[in-house]
Order: C-alpha cells, then sequence, then structure tokens
C-alpha cells in the first residue's frame, strides 16, 4: 500500500463544531483507499468499497471527542507461498480528542488515515498452517507435496546458501 506524501482533508470527515447537538453526531459511510492518499503496491491490493467507517462525534465544553470503528476488505500477498488472498481490517476502538477547539471546524482526516494506515499487517500469512512453496522447485505446497526431499540435497555441506560463512564456536 503506497502512500503519498500530503496532508489530505475529506469533506466528510470535516466536523463543524458550532452545529454539534448535545448528543453528538454519528458520522457512518466508505471512503476509497485513494481519498486517504493510498495506492495498491506490490503486498496489497486496495479493492472493493473502500474504508467503512462508523463514528461518534460528540463535544464536552471546549474538547471534541470522536469513537467509533473502521473496517476494510482488501487482497494482500501471503508472505509464505506469495499467492494472493483477502484480507478483512478493522479497527473496532477509535479514539481522537481534540481540546480546547472552541467554534473552529474540527478535520478529522489525517488521524482517520493515520488509524486506516495502522490497520494494515507488517506481515500478512494466507491461513495460520500456511505451507509455503518448496526451496527447491517452488512449488506451492499448499497445493500438496512436490516430491523433493524435506531439506533440499546438499543444504547440509557446500551447496548450502550458509556454506560460505565462517563457523562460529
Amino acid at each position: 500500500m503506497e502512500e503519498s506524501e500530503h496532508s489530505i482533508s475529506i469533506p466528510q470527515l470535516v466536523v463543524q463544531v458550532i452545529d454539534l447537538p448535545d448528543e453528538g453526531i454519528d458520522l457512518e459511510g466508505s471512503l476509497p483507499f485513494s481519498a486517504f492518499g493510498l495506492e495498491d503496491d506490490e503486498l496489497f491490493s486496495l479493492e472493493g468499497d473502500g474504508v467503512r467507517y462508523r463514528l461518534h462525534v460528540a463535544l464536552a465544553k471546549q474538547d471534541v471527542y470522536v469513537t467509533g470503528s473502521l473496517e476494510a476488505d482488501v487482497r494482500a500477498l501471503c508472505g509464505r507461498c506469495a499467492e494472493w488472498a483477502p484480507l478483512h481490517l478493522a479497527e473496532p476502538k477509535v479514539f481522537h480528542a481534540y481540546t480546547g477547539v472552541g467554534i473552529e471546524p474540527v478535520d478529522l482526516s489525517e488521524d482517520i488515515r493515520e488509524d486506516v494506515v495502522l490497520m494494515f499487517p507488517g506481515s500478512f500469512l494466507c491461513k495460520e498452517d500456511c505451507r509455503g512453496i518448496c526451496p527447491r522447485c517452488g512449488k506451492n505446497l499448499n497445493e500438496g507435496d512436490c516430491g523433493c526431499a524435506a531439506v533440499p540435497s546438499g543444504w547440509e555441506d557446500e551447496e548450502s546458501p550458509w556454506a560460505s560463512l565462517p563457523e562460529i564456536t
């Protein structure tokens, strides 16, 4: 998921504080990933309906509090077998506090964007027991055994990728 380096302001996420009722307001909808400056990359395909948000915005004296949740569905490249698989992203506990705002509009865009970026995992497995690919022939082992030996022959000796390293005693 590539990020562009610019500040964003999403009209749906700008709250007019002066118009906030005592009970607050609910914001609900979806926004494309592009609204957050996010694009496909080599690990994530940002397809689907983008980021779904459910937020509650409340005013307490001169402070604005935002709570809610975010969800999105993407496709991700498995770090073990290199196959694309669906991935559900969720942040069930969004919380932001804006203190001393007075009656000025509050733009939630940057903070919600940060929440969205943090939903993406640093690594992804298509399933917990993904078997990966054979280091010898490259077959996806989730589709069945390939017939190669469990440890490729020669890895114990001079053909090992570690053979050129000095032995540590």
